[in-house]
């Protein structure tokens, strides 16, 4: 069986920036006043659901396979019922699952993603960070276009 498979993780350097200097100010209110350790708590929290979050995605001879955990688990879009398939280069869309100009968006990181229209019209942008690979494993599929 052919298969593609990539797994994404949110590790954007400037979030960790942000979250590292927000981290020293609850800490250093935790230890100057021990009542704020619900804030270490819930930013605590924060930082595991960032590092558990990622995006998984398979390609295979049935179709597209993706999940974004914690939050989704497995959805696949077998190629029968995919009109389109398309590599495509876009402007910063936000990351996580967005509603974006009538499509659902997947994306972790970076601006290359495959455009998928189903034949009931449903679209989706699922993003990638091997964007060569990737179109070559649909070329091979001869799925791409």
């Amino acid at each position: 069986m052919n298969t593609f498979s990539e797994t994404q993780y949110f590790r954007q350097w400037w979030l960790w920036l942000i979250l590292a200097a927000s981290g020293s100010s609850v800490l250093y209110g935790v230890l100057h006043n021990p009542s704020d350790w619900p804030g270490l708590i819930i930013f605590g929290l924060v930082i595991a659901l960032l590092v558990s979050w990622r995006l998984d995605t398979r390609y295979d001879d049935d179709g597209i396979h993706y999940r974004v955990r914690p939050f989704l688990g497995w959805r696949t879009i077998r190629w029968d019922d995919i009109q389109q398939a398309t590599l495509v280069k876009y402007n910063f869309v936000g990351y996580g699952i967005r509603w974006n100009f009538g499509e659902w968006v997947y994306n972790v990181a970076g601006t290359r993603g495959v455009r998928i229209r189903t034949t009931t019209n449903k679209r989706l942008l699922i993003g990638t960070q091997r964007p060569d690979e990737l179109q070559a494993f649909l070329e091979k599929l001869h799925v791409s276009g």
